[in-house]
């Protein structure tokens, strides 16, 4: 086998063809004894760098080694030899890097252990902020952490608050980690094309999903661990980390979902609760409540709840909201619907 001498190339090619030199010169070492590099270089047609870089990779390896009588002759070794001097005190150092990680991961823990004790007595348990970022930071925590069960109550989509729309898709991946969710809507969330479809999304993801006459205004609730309340007129919320009003407010959840009405993604508009709507209006109206009271209560806007009401008086030939309200309680119709909401 003969080498050109040319110009070293840059590169892959030029490292295989080095890396293939090495080789043949290993080879016609081995049976030589002592051997002049150079000597090889010569007969394998390759110029004196070539031997000199075959040299510096076979040294490096331990596959050849200074001879005894003379300084400028070498002596091939065998590989068996090479990887008891190379490759043992390697594998020796890195069963000791080994043992030693495992022995500051077993001391860690303990620290950590305590660490965690520690964060948990000095966090705060309420946080009140209106910053949106820390908001969104703080829910994204909440949810990533999520891994028994997500409670909310909320009003419909159209007048959702912003933390609840950057809730929504965290909850949604929750629910496809195999958390269980449980979701109040009002009813008037039928009527509303965009919590249709994004409850279009969470019942296949394996979210339980019901309406209610009323909502005690909103809230979400993770694992029971934390809680995202609203704190003021000012947009401020409050992010609760404490299990027993998580517990309270979960609590409130169940008893109000259990008389809530499933939601049915194939039926078509309120699906049988228009009737319990308008019951609940009336009640409302005849305890004489502001409208703004009643929209957030039936989660409607003010608008949407005066065209109700509108319809209510005709029906009723009232002349006034208080009249329609008085003429509710007289026939029966408020004592009717409290009736069947218990």
């Amino acid at each position: 086998m003969h080498f050109v001498a040319q110009a070293p190339q840059q590169g892959a090619q030029w490292a295989a063809e080095l890396l293939e030199f090495a080789v043949a010169f290993y080879e016609r070492a081995i049976d030589r004894g002592e051997f002049d590099p150079l000597r090889i270089a010569e007969e394998l047609g390759a110029p004196p760098r070539y031997a000199e870089h075959a040299v510096g990779v076979l040294r490096e390896l331990r596959l050849v080694k200074p001879a005894e009588s003379r300084a400028d002759r070498l002596v091939a070794v065998s590989p068996e030899a090479a990887q008891m001097e190379l490759l043992v005190p390697l594998e020796r150092e890195i069963l000791d890097s080994r043992h030693r990680l495992a022995g500051f991961k077993g001391q860690l823990s303990a620290f950590a252990a305590a660490f965690e004790r520690q964060s948990r007595t000095r966090a705060e348990p309420v946080v009140i902020t209106g910053d949106q970022d820390e908001i969104e930071l703080r829910l994204l925590e909440a949810a990533q952490s999520c891994t028994t069960e997500v409670l909310v109550m909320q009003p419909c989509v159209a007048r959702e608050t912003r933390e609840l729309r950057l809730a929504r898709p965290l909850v949604l991946e929750a629910l496809r980690r195999g958390a269980h969710g449980r979701i109040l809507y009002p009813h008037t969330a039928r009527g509303d094309s965009g919590t249709r479809a994004h409850l279009g999304e969470l019942l296949p993801a394996g979210g339980q999903v019901r309406t209610t006459k009323e909502v005690s205004d909103r809230f979400l609730v993770f694992d029971r661990k934390t809680a995202f309340i609203p704190s003021g007129e000012d947009g401020e919320i409050a992010v609760v980390y404490e299990s027993t009003v998580a517990a309270f407010l979960a609590g409130l959840h169940a008893r109000i979902w259990e008389s809530a009405v499933d939601f049915d993604s194939g039926a078509a508009g309120y699906a049988g609760t228009m009737e319990e709507l308008k019951a609940t209006l009336l009640s409302l109206l005849a305890s004489g409540a502001k409208d703004e009271v009643i929209a957030r209560r039936v989660g409607m806007s003010e608008r949407t709840l005066r065209r109700h009401v509108a319809t209510i008086m005709q029906d009723l030939s009232a002349s006034s909201r208080f009249q329609a309200g008085v003429l509710a309680a007289r026939t029966g119709l408020v004592d009717l619907a409290l009736r069947s909401a218990a």
